[in-house]
């Protein structure tokens, strides 16, 4: 009843709408004569060329007129006529996505020369009074010559001094709201790397043929903008015009596009990696209907390494085929490959679109796009080799519909509509017939070495069902001075996730012979805990209301205050099952299962000013401050429906070396059958829980930011930027079922420096001992994040465009939420104090020094200039990414966390209890030990500093890295009759530095930004 009341509600309030992300542009100005009286009534008219959209209204009764929800792009030409008065004409004027194009004009009575009539037009991306915050618009022209890898959104983000890969200003990707044509286009659950759905198949939202422009806004203080508290990213598709215009292409790479390893020397192993497709737009009524289509695939073929038998392989070719000749005798299971073969990647996109002019004032899009995308995940390394059968396949399907309605109603009113509806579709199909997996250690005598077959065990029950519908309306009106702006966007969404880890069973063999003579020495399975249902999943609905009402005010001509409230409401629509011993245990308190953020009010008031200082827009103050909502990601609710302790059941049993029997599966040895995995041992009687805060609340930012661009001589326009970003709310986790330390670690390890708690999370002395974990999600307004950016542009008469920046930031966070379980976003939060009380540290995401250029320079020629020649370069340098020093293979303070323990630098041998080490026959003396130890300490910069002290989490850093990126276009041309018909060749060289000398351009990385001690 709850739902429906609110669906009702939603439709009641629509029509007093607003929009999530922009899709359009608009333009404004004021209109006086020669003396600057303002003309009352004058007509303003912009025509879009291309398709023959036309744009009207009158101005005001200050002379102002304003044209909202117009076509991206250009050229348009713009009429303005006035009874007794000369009509003025301008062409070529080209609008920008999200950006208004300010067009003040004199003009001149009919018995005064035309020459006398004084335009004053701007269409700077910087210097225009709509631009408060930060934001870098990206250009149809940059995405067809910006140096591209992969042709993807991600490649021409980069151009943001902010950014940090995919995240910016220090946030988490996950934090980023992505919108295409006005409509949620995120990763919504939050499980892709790339923060895009379809990204765990590696493949890219939408065609980077089908994009018209880009738009990242970090600091936006228009409160249109909503639903993240990292960057917000908005891309519009192309649409078709009175003139037919295609393309064919075909991009490729393989191995002989690629450098040797830094590491070996050697050339890389034979792969293809391509793309190719057409697209195609036009008119199927002149000035009235128009198409767009895009279609592409794109597919890469590459050979697995580190194959049985090979150099450097974690197995040799004879243990393979021992391990492959045993499953088939024995169970009459094929382990798959273990020799050379390639692991494949695929994907089709398919797009169309529908740009309707019914009359002057309305213009209707309509917009699908369907992808349809696989991953093979298979990898070997020199210490873990997987069997072609432990392979899985990630597929996705999506199939994303966008409507939108543009509506001039008055000559002062507004409106626009966006509709969308997205079908996304992900699931894991493994590799061979359904059995159970197996891990065997200590292969070939070597204890780091291990081999994986059967299915892959997170993957036999993995699927995740999205259908997301939103619905957004702005509606704007125009009133002397001010722009009100009133809306509403909101997005409702049903989820179905199925996962179940160990789902078909998880053998641990401790080496070869013993997996020979059926010797298990441990057995996981997870089943089903509810009535007739073999794989429950975690189904719910939720929605995310958002509601605001803005005045963007021209206090004078050089003065614009925008001033506007947001009130962002989350509605989750189920509720997880009850467990009742959560709900018992006093020690929790008034938690339960059943909790869910639901129902709370999040405001975001904002205020945004631009000042033209000078009144030329030579010198432009602006900025702001204000409140910004974003989403959870989905995953971290779904985690508590997923273990509430009511949906599923698990055994672990493990054989104890110390009794003559075998206590896995009875002494019976392994059992290949899935549905006896469950009988394998005693199912355990303890289980994990997730639970949610009663006041938890979605993740919520203060933002400043203050700026100036100045017009500097010779054309060059320089911004000097600052935003500064305080935690108003974010997540963090503790484990409420571990006890509170009441002791410390022992004295031994370091002769009594290293003086951390020490912790019991043995079974025994859990705070409920019918639970291993209860892992609370909570909130935190510890954190921050600021950046200090200069910036410089120049563009030049004869092709030539030039772009400098330097940002320096710092980011601090107690939990950055880099995992999708609760369980891992606890454990993996590096800490030398109380893992439930995680101190303020660098964030993951950090990115201190980020220097970036671009030179771009074309010259055409030839016969009508059908022929040019085009180079463009990218130059990122920065500084390394941030990583902790942390022990691990054994949980040095008790908490029950593996690899989350920061490292105590000795300041001598005499804060370190060392004893001898043998491994490979050799033993190493506690001496030499401590003299290799030091030496790395002194060797290091950062832990040299640390002696005597912990490292902290996030403290040390990768080294510098620079890297320089190039295109080479040619086009070559020809008119027939009176098209124009034309073939473009492009060379992309990423990373050329690299090319030239092999130390130039390095790269350097730590996994899980975890360096490890033993």
């Amino acid at each position: 009843m709850k739902t429906r009341f609110l669906h009702i509600l939603l439709f009641l309030l629509v029509g007093f709408g607003a929009q999530a992300q922009v899709t359009t542009s608009s333009m404004t100005g004021k209109i006086s004569d020669q003396t600057g009286v303002a003309l009352i009534g004058a007509t303003v008219m912009a025509i879009h060329a291309p398709s023959g959209t036309q744009y009207g209204t009158v101005t005001n009764e200050i002379g102002q007129f304003h044209l909202d929800n117009l076509r991206v792009g250009g050229p348009y030409t713009i009429t303005i006529s006035y009874v007794g008065f000369s009509e003025y004409s301008e062409t070529d004027i080209f609008l920008n996505l999200g950006q208004t194009f300010i067009f003040n004009t004199k003009l001149s009575e009919e018995s005064i020369a035309l020459n006398e009539i004084v335009v004053l037009g701007t269409k700077d991306n910087i210097l225009n009074s709509k631009r408060t915050g930060a934001s870098t618009n990206i250009s149809k022209r940059q995405l067809e010559s910006m140096p591209t890898l992969s042709r993807s959104i991600n490649d021409f983000t980069r151009l943001t001094p902010q950014a940090n890969g995919n995240s910016f200003g220090g946030a988490n990707n996950r934090f980023n709201n992505i919108t295409i044509d006005g409509a949620v286009n995120n990763d919504v659950f939050g499980l892709s790397g790339s923060g895009t759905p379809g990204g765990q198949a590696n493949t890219q939202a939408i065609s980077l043929d089908a994009i018209q422009e880009l738009q990242v806004v970090l600091a936006p203080y228009d409160v249109s903008y909503g639903n993240f508290t990292g960057g917000g990213i908005n891309a519009v598709t192309r649409s078709g015009t009175n003139t037919t215009e295609g393309s064919v292409y075909y991009f490729t790479r393989n191995q002989n596009t690629v450098g040797k390893s830094p590491l070996t020397d050697l050339k890389a192993n034979k792969f293809n990696n391509s793309q190719y497709g057409f697209r195609l737009g036009g008119a199927l009524v002149k000035n009235k209907l128009f198409y767009f289509v895009n279609a592409e695939i794109g597919s890469i073929s590459a050979p697995l390494t580190f194959n049985a038998g090979e150099t450097g392989s974690a197995i040799s070719l004879a243990t393979a085929e021992l391990i492959a000749k045993t499953a088939q005798e024995k169970w009459n299971y094929d382990v798959g490959s273990y020799n050379l073969s390639n692991a494949e990647t695929k994907n089709s996109k398919f797009l169309v679109k529908f740009d309707y002019n019914i009359n002057n004032n309305h213009q209707l899009s309509l917009r699908n796009n369907y992808i349809d995308a696989s991953d093979d995940n298979i990898s070997r390394s020199g210490t873990f080799f997987r069997f072609g059968n432990n392979a899985y396949k990630f597929n996705n399907t999506q199939n994303i519909t966008v409507a939108e309605l543009r509506s001039k109603i008055s000559n002062t009113i507004s409106n626009n509509l966006i509709v969308g509806y997205s079908r996304i579709r992900d699931n894991r199909e493994t590799e061979g017939s359904l059995f159970p997996q197996i891990t065997i250690a200590n292969i070939d005598g070597k204890s780091t070495n291990s081999v994986e077959f059967g299915s892959q065990r997170s993957s036999t029950a993995n699927e995740l069902d999205q259908d997301i519908f939103e619905i957004t309306d702005n509606v704007k009106i125009s009133r002397g001075k001010h722009t009100f702006t009133l809306g509403t966007h909101n997005e409702f969404f049903t989820f179905r996730n199925l996962f179940i880890n160990n789902y078909n069973g998880r053998w641990d063999f401790n080496n070869v012979q013993d997996f020979i003579d059926n010797k298990p020495g441990r057995a996981r399975a997870t089943f089903s805990l509810v009535d007739g249902v073999d794989k429950p999943s975690a189904k719910f609905s939720a929605m995310q209301l958002g509601f605001y009402v803005q005045d963007e005010f021209a206090i004078t001509s050089k003065f614009k205050l925008t001033a506007g409230i947001r009130l962002d409401v989350p509605i989750i629509g189920d509720e997880p099952l009850f467990n009742m011993t959560v709900d018992t245990t006093a020690a929790f308190g008034d938690l339960t299962t059943t909790n869910t953020p639901s129902g709370q009010l999040l405001w975001s008031p904002r205020l945004g000013f631009n000042y033209d200082a000078t009144g030329d827009r030579s010198v432009q103050l602006r900025g702001g401050a204000g409140i910004f909502t974003g989403r959870v990601p989905f995953v971290w609710l779904s985690n508590q429906f997923s273990n509430s302790g009511k949906l599923f059941g698990t055994v672990d049993v493990r054989d104890n070396s110390s009794t003559p029997t075998n206590e896995v599966n009875k002494g019976n040895g392994f059992e290949p059958l899935i549905a006896n995995q469950k009988n394998v041992g005693n199912a355990g009687t303890t289980t994990e829980i997730n639970l949610v805060s009663k006041d938890f609340k979605l993740p919520q930012v203060a933002r400043f930011n203050l700026a100036a661009d100045v017009k500097l001589p010779y054309g060059v326009v320089a911004t000097f930027e600052g935003i500064y970003s305080k935690t108003l709310n974010n997540v963090v986790y503790s484990d409420i079922n571990l006890k509170k330390s009441t002791a410390a670690i022992d004295t031994t390890f370091s002769k009594g420096a290293d003086k951390r708690a020490l912790y019991n999370s043995s079974s025994a002395n859990k705070v409920n001992k019918a639970f291993t974990n209860v892992i609370l999600l909570d909130n935190t307004n510890e954190g921050y994040n600021y950046s200090l950016t200069a910036q410089s542009t120049k563009q030049f008469a004869k092709g030539l465009n030039v772009m400098a920046a330097y940002t320096y930031g710092q980011a601090r966070s107690v939990n950055d939420g880099a995992s999708s379980t609760a369980l891992s976003n606890w454990e993996f939060v590096q800490t030398s104090t109380d893992a439930n009380n995680p101190d303020l540290a660098i964030s993951n995401f950090q990115l201190t020094h980020r220097v970036i250029a671009s030179v771009g320079y074309v010259i055409k020629y030839g016969a009508n200039k059908n022929f040019s020649t085009g180079i463009n370069i990218f130059y990122a340098g920065r500084s390394g990414s941030p990583f902790s020093f942390v022990y691990t293979g054994a949980d040095l303070n008790g908490d029950g966390a593996f690899s989350n323990d920061l490292i105590y630098i000795p300041r001598s041998i005499n804060e370190i209890n060392l004893l001898p080490l043998t491994s490979g026959g050799v033993t190493t003396s506690a001496a030499d030990q401590w003299k290799n130890l030091d030496a790395f300490i002194e060797n290091n910069s950062y832990l040299k500093e640390r002696r005597g002290q912990y490292t902290e989490r996030n403290g040390a850093v990768t080294p510098w890295e620079n890297q320089l990126d190039l295109r080479i276009t040619q086009d070559l041309g020809t008119n027939i009759g009176k098209n124009k018909h034309g073939l473009q060749l492009t060379f992309d060289i990423f990373n050329f530095t690299n090319l030239l000398n092999k130390e130039w351009g390095r790269q350097y990385f730590v996994n899980n930004q975890a360096l490890i001690f033993t």
